[in-house]
């Protein structure tokens, strides 16, 4: 299952496989960058297949469906409003969209530098027009996202990004996702934070059985 958020870019040249994976992370990158506006809210409301899953769906496919019930129903002023107040918040986020903050409970830390020595021997770096340090979470997913995109075979390998989600994505997600699922503030983001949970769970299990 790939969700069509119609403003999330796909790669055609990639494999069905690649392509879902790619949109999936594009997908948590776009809810966690910054508060959906109107209509990706609609796009994502849309994508949803008609009528509740059924009870032997897969897990990911009900969450999507929890996520784009609740697309439907919110708007883009509310959701702006809880992302400020949870991820943003006043003087000291509730949540924060940071590795290194869930690894070692500091910002720029140790995490931060070893991600950025990963990124510069595959030849990348942050834009100078991005605000959030490499190791947001949104920036991270879109690294996932442009690793298996990549046109470069070393880059785009499966060791590739099996090192990259191990090493990066897999220690602290799950702790993030409890931090918003477990939050009083959240409503619209716990379904974003199940969905996440979810995807990079599979993503995981993928990578270990690879």
């Amino acid at each position: 299952m790939s969700p069509d958020t119609g403003s999330i870019p796909i790669a055609p040249a990639l494999a069905d496989e690649d392509q879902a994976r790619r949109n999936w992370y594009l997908l948590i990158a776009q809810l966690f960058r910054a508060p959906p506006d109107a209509a990706t809210l609609a796009a994502i409301a849309s994508a949803a297949p008609d009528g509740p899953p059924p009870p032997d769906a897969p897990p990911l496919a009900r969450a999507f469906a929890d996520l784009a019930a609740a697309c439907a129903e919110a708007s883009a002023a509310a959701l702006r409003d809880e992302y400020d107040a949870v991820f943003l918040g006043v003087g000291k986020a509730e949540v924060f969209l940071n590795a290194s903050w869930h690894l070692t409970g500091f910002l720029h830390d140790r995490p931060l530098v070893e991600l950025r020595d990963s990124l510069a021997a595959l030849g990348l770096a942050r834009r100078d027009d991005i605000g959030e340090t490499e190791d947001h979470i949104a920036a991270l997913c879109e690294t996932m996202a442009l690793l298996i995109a990549s046109p470069e075979a070393r880059v785009a390998s499966i060791d590739t990004q099996r090192a990259f989600f191990q090493r990066f994505l897999a220690p602290w997600f799950e702790s993030f996702c409890d931090a918003i699922e477990h939050s009083g503030t959240t409503d619209f983001y716990k379904h974003a934070a199940r969905v996440s949970r979810v995807f990079l769970g599979v993503e995981r299990q993928a990578f270990d059985f690879e």
